[in-house]
């Protein structure tokens, strides 16, 4: 063997005992560790499926069941849990704004049949007074909830001549009879009695109108006319007109 042979063999052993010892000195790679998400435990929660005002029905098809984070719950929440069902909530009145998305809290709607109804469509600081009506003096009957109209005063014919004048204007309508709703399946309800929303001197007022005299309603349109609207008949000196109970 020469010594070409032998220097060759010797660089190759050398570098053979380094490599093996470079490697010796490399630590482990750290294995990469996989984590699994924790499923998050969730309740069905009936929620709101469009915004509410106050003093809107809730109905079947205006709220839904939605997954819910658990330790969001609030016990004031309706749940699956609690046994209630959509159909439960059908004609309830919401107390305050609902947003769509929302979970219906129960201290924040009026059940049917619970009581509290009419002090939940009530605009707050407002009053809510009752009249009997026949034909003649509610429109025929086309007053329906949710309605405007102008509250007529015409005083018994012994004391100053049947004069009528206008004593309300732009009341709004709470009920007719029994019925609640703005949007009734029948668009005319022969109504005996009308609640109407008013502030409490006007409440005042009409009460004290109501039992010296006859009142009446005159159902307004739904629109804002474009001009003055032009009467037909010239209006006597004598008429007074109250807006909002104020001469």
């Amino acid at each position: 063997m020469n010594v070409t042979r032998m220097a060759v063999l010797g660089v190759a052993l050398i570098a053979g005992v380094g490599a093996f010892f470079l490697m010796m000195g490399k630590q482990a790679p750290t294995p990469v560790q996989i984590v699994q998400p924790v499923q998050e435990k969730t309740v069905r929660v009936l929620v709101a499926d469009k915004d509410f005002q106050r003093g809107d029905r809730l109905d079947v098809k205006s709220v839904k069941w939605a997954e819910w984070p658990e330790r969001s719950v609030s016990e004031r929440y309706v749940t699956e849990a609690s046994g209630k069902k959509p159909e439960d909530l059908a004609r309830a009145v919401a107390r305050t704004e609902i947003v769509a998305g929302q979970p219906i809290i129960n201290d924040e709607i009026v059940l049917p049949d619970s009581g509290g109804q009419m002090a939940a469509i009530l605009t707050p600081g407002m009053r809510a007074v009752s009249m009997r009506v026949t034909p003649e003096t509610g429109s025929g009957g086309f007053i329906l909830p949710g309605d405007r109209v102008d509250v007529l005063y015409t005083a018994n014919a012994r004391q100053s001549g049947a004069k009528t004048r206008t004593v309300f204007e732009n009341v709004r309508v709470l009920a007719v009879n029994n019925l609640y709703s703005d949007k009734p399946d029948m668009a005319y309800v022969e109504g005996v009695n009308v609640t109407l929303e008013l502030s409490p001197e006007d409440a005042e007022s009409f009460v004290s109108a109501r039992s010296t005299g006859t009142l009446s309603l005159a159902l307004r349109s739904v629109f804002k006319p474009e001009g003055e609207v032009e009467s037909q008949t010239k209006r006597s000196s004598d008429v007074t007109v109250i807006r909002y109970g104020r001469s």
